[in-house]
């Protein structure tokens, strides 16, 4: 029941004691605002990363030959090893539980020209699922489409310099560039979040087109998207099946790295992710020792407080008040100024965090924020910490006797 009177005296016992308790308090508030802002700024930094080296549906399995370093079942060092179209179909048809999908692609080295310029670029034959395996943009125009593949289109998207190279001051959709002897039309133009300058001089073009000029069923590399509800571990289980598969298939020793490649992205984001787990653990170190501190004095405050009202609470048990009541009053004032002070950490913290927005995108901070179970968390241990630091003052309380606390001077 709300006891009016209660209140009336825990108000006076802090008002009688403000820049003590100001100040104890503060060291609550303090604690909880490292904490909300560091911790909402990891998250930040955990967005930021990922938006520039994780786009969406790119935890994926990357597959390319080389060239062998060792020999191996009665093969020489030296082989050069390609990837094919029956690797491609063997991946496709002996994972279907575990694949999302499956994309190959051709690269090549070839003169573009037009009546402005001509140079080297790398084009590669690619499927429409590609644009989600990149951390590219088209910027205007389209990506490779299903109709560019069904009807082997000489389509082609440009990067950004290459656009600046060969149609300088002017808009490139619907024009056409030479590639090798064929006339294509560029239908896009991507920029690169990542690859720089380099990224943004090569150009894509559908794979089939590709695989007809070219008259190959060699593939650059197989690019396996697994399934969405697999986890980082399952993905690199399958990444290890593919590969011990693949060096089967081309007799390529386990040792031998240079002769099959293998990216497992998936690898890259748990490294990542552990990197993130030390970063919270930082955070939870600063956080917790700020919030100790802040414990300690809390509790301090009380004690002194208990410690003058020594011979109030005597009367108080003398006239009837049980141990309980004592208690309860010294932890109720504790919790109180914690939970005040703790509130307003939590709501500055909060308020710098939410409105930091993509200012801090250079330093790759990206949309920081904290999220509303973190939030419950961090209320919850103010109420803990609020008890944790009355408990012994409110127990030292309860244990006054009324005879001794009538005799403190």
């Amino acid at each position: 029941m709300f006891d009016i009177d209660r209140w009336r005296e825990i108000w006076s016992s802090i008002s009688s004691n403000k820049l003590r308790t100001a100040l104890s308090g503060l060291t609550i508030a303090l604690a909880l605002f490292v904490f909300i802002t560091l911790y909402g700024l990891g998250n930040g930094l955990q967005n930021g990363f990922q938006k520039q080296f994780f786009k969406a549906n790119s935890l994926n399995i990357t597959l390319s030959g080389g060239t062998t370093s060792v020999p191996y079942n009665g093969y020489k060092q030296g082989r050069t090893i390609e990837l094919d179209l029956n690797d491609f179909n063997f991946i496709e048809k002996s994972f279907p539980d575990q694949i999302k999908s499956v994309v190959s692609t051709i690269a090549k080295t070839d003169t573009i020209r037009n009546e402005v310029n001509s140079g080297s670029y790398s084009i590669t034959g690619v499927y429409p699922q590609y644009e989600n395996m990149i951390n590219e943009e088209v910027t205007s125009g389209r990506f490779i489409n299903q109709k560019d593949m069904d009807n082997q289109a000489k389509s082609i998207v440009i990067g950004r310099l290459v656009a600046q190279d060969f149609f300088p001051n002017q808009i490139p959709l619907g024009k056409y560039l030479q590639v090798g002897n064929a006339m294509y039309q560029v239908v896009g133009v991507f920029k690169s979040n990542d690859g720089g300058d380099n990224a943004e001089r090569a150009l894509y073009t559908p794979f089939s087109t590709f695989k007809i000029i070219y008259a190959t069923d060699k593939v650059s590399s197989i690019i396996v998207t697994p399934k969405d509800n697999l986890g980082l571990s399952e993905i690199s289980d399958l990444a290890k099946t593919i590969e011990y598969n693949m060096r089967i298939r081309h007799n390529v020793a386990a040792s031998d790295y240079s002769g099959l490649w293998v990216r497992n992205a998936a690898k890259d984001m748990e490294q990542t992710n552990q990197f993130f787990v030390i970063l919270t653990v930082i955070v939870l170190v600063i956080g917790g020792g700020s919030l100790i501190a802040g414990i300690v004095s809390i509790g301090n405050i009380m004690i002194f407080s208990v410690k003058e009202r020594t011979k109030e609470i005597g009367i108080r048990k003398a006239l009837g008040a049980t141990p309980f009541n004592v208690l309860s009053l010294i932890l109720q004032e504790a919790i109180l100024i914690t939970i005040i002070f703790g509130i307003l950490g939590i709501a500055l913290a909060s308020l710098v965090v939410e409105n930091i927005g993509d200012s801090l995108e250079e330093y790759f901070i990206f949309n920081p924020g904290v999220e509303m179970k973190s939030l419950i968390v961090a209320s919850v241990i103010l109420f803990v910490s609020g008890t944790i630091s009355g408990l012994i003052p409110a127990l030292s309380a309860a244990r006054i006797k009324p005879i001794d606390a009538l005799r403190d001077e």
